[in-house]
């Protein structure tokens, strides 16, 4: 029976969000920064980020240009096998 009952009630509308407008999240009560205080700022940032070691890039690279050997071939493949196929059809 209470199923019945909730079926029976009106859909609730949603309460209206005031729109917020884009940028207007960030930096509400301070005006721009100059691109001098920017830069200190990018700085700042760069320092703070964990940048790879020699090992790390080289096999990382490895692990790109394997993938991409790999997916060259299989894509050569499908086109080899698309192109006789299209080839004995239309002789």
């Amino acid at each position: 029976m209470n199923r019945d009952r909730k079926s029976e009630e009106e859909p609730r509308t949603p309460e209206p969000v005031e729109a917020v407008p884009v940028g207007s999240l960030e930096r509400t009560d301070r005006e721009r920064t100059s691109p001098a205080q920017f830069l200190r700022e990018v700085r700042s940032e760069l320092k703070k980020v964990a940048w790879p070691g020699r090992k790390e890039v080289a096999s990382y690279t490895m692990v790109v240009l394997v993938t991409t050997a790999v997916l060259t071939a299989f894509v050569f493949g499908l086109d080899e096998i698309i192109r006789n196929a299209l080839l004995n059809i239309f002789e």
